[in-house]
C-alpha cells in the first residue's frame, strides 16, 4: 500500500466509506494500518462520501459525544448525509421541543448533495413555510426530480392528471421515521408553525385520484401534489390537521 500514489489511496479509502456497513470502524482500522492510510482516512474527499445512515443509529444511542462529534465534522465537510440529519434537528427540534429559530439551511444543502429523502423534506417543509413564488419553484423542481420528471413538468409535456407520487410515498415513509427517530417526537407533537397557502381552484377535479400503483395518486397540478404531501405527512407524523 505504501508504493501506492496518495490519490488512488484516497480512491480506495472513499470506496470503504461510502459501501461499509461499519464505516467508521473499518476507517478507524485503516487510520491504524500505516501513515498513508492515516492520511487518506482523513482528506475531506473521503468524509464527504462516509455512509453515515448505515451506522448513525447505533453510533446515536450507544455513543452519543463520539456520533454529535462525528456529525459536526462530516457536516463540515459537505457529507450530504450528515447534512440531513442535522438539518432534520434544526428544523424539527430535538427531544428539548421545537427549536427556536427553524432552519432548512442543512436540509437545502443534503438535497443539493442528491438526497432524494432530504430532497423531500426540503420541498416540503419549503412549500408548507409559503416564501413566495421562488421558494415553489424550488419545492416543485425537487418534488420532479424525486418522481423522475425532471425536464418534462416544467415544460408541460406532461398533461393534467398525470403528475404522480409514487417518488413521494417512497420517500415519505423514510422521511417520517427520521424525523420520528431523530426527535423522538410523539404523534400530535407540532411541526414549526407555517402560514397558509390562499385556496385556489383546482384544475382538474378530483385529485388524488388512484393510479393504479398501491396507493400512488394522480393530480391534476404541481401545487396540488405538493398539498397533498404536507397533508400526508404530517397525518403520518399523527399530526391532528
Amino acid at each position: 500500500m505504501e508504493t501506492l500514489p496518495l490519490e488512488v489511496v484516497i480512491e480506495i479509502t472513499i470506496h470503504v466509506a461510502a459501501t461499509s456497513d461499519q464505516p467508521m470502524d473499518d476507517l478507524c482500522n485503516l487510520r491504524a494500518t500505516c501513515r498513508l492510510l492515516h492520511c487518506a482516512c482523513s482528506h475531506c474527499a473521503v468524509g464527504r462520501r462516509v455512509a453515515l445512515l448505515r451506522c448513525w443509529e447505533d453510533m446515536e444511542w450507544y455513543q452519543p459525544d463520539r456520533y454529535y462529534s462525528l456529525l459536526h465534522l462530516l457536516v463540515g465537510v459537505g457529507n450530504p448525509e450528515a447534512s440531513m440529519l442535522r438539518g432534520i434537528l434544526d428544523f424539527f427540534g430535538g427531544a428539548g421541543g421545537l427549536p427556536s429559530h427553524p432552519s432548512l439551511d442543512e436540509l437545502s444543502r443534503a438535497a443539493t448533495g442528491g438526497l432524494n429523502v432530504a430532497a423531500y423534506l426540503y420541498a416540503v417543509m419549503l412549500y408548507r413555510n409559503v416564501g413566495g413564488t421562488a421558494d415553489d419553484d424550488i419545492a416543485k423542481m425537487y418534488v420532479r426530480r424525486v418522481e423522475g420528471e425532471e425536464g418534462t413538468v416544467a415544460s408541460g409535456s406532461i398533461g393534467p392528471m398525470k403528475l404522480g407520487n409514487f417518488g413521494c410515498r417512497e420517500c415519505r415513509g423514510d422521511a417520517v421515521y427520521l424525523v420520528w427517530r431523530i426527535t423522538w417526537c410523539k404523534a400530535g407533537d407540532a411541526l414549526p408553525p407555517a402560514p397558509v397557502h390562499g385556496e385556489f381552484p383546482c384544475a382538474g377535479g378530483g385529485c388524488g385520484f388512484p393510479n393504479g400503483w398501491g396507493q400512488a395518486m394522480l393530480f391534476c397540478s404541481e401545487d396540488c401534489r405538493l398539498r397533498h404531501e404536507i397533508a400526508a405527512f404530517e397525518q403520518r407524523l399523527g399530526i391532528d390537521i
